[in-house]
């Protein structure tokens, strides 16, 4: 009787071993993931900001480059 509760007492430490390196690395998981959540948003609102000067910049060189077409075909109309 006494080698069964030994053998239990013994089984119930791993178990209560086990149970505790899988809440340490469930936590880790659990941190990992958030953290890279946090990048992920980071990163996307820097993409948003990033896309919207591209498409300012896009937007202003377009208008330039539209008013100085328009400025050559002036002076090629006025040639005689």
């Amino acid at each position: 009787m006494d080698q069964a509760l030994s053998q239990f007492g013994i089984a119930g430490a791993i178990l209560a071993v086990a149970a505790a390196a899988v809440k340490v690395l469930f936590a880790r998981e659990v941190k990992a993931h958030e953290q890279e959540t946090a990048r992920a948003d980071r990163l996307e609102a820097e993409l948003l900001k990033l896309n919207e000067t591209v498409r300012t910049q896009y937007l202003t060189t377009l208008g330039d480059a539209t008013r100085a077409v328009g400025d050559a075909l002036a002076v090629v109309r006025k040639a005689p």
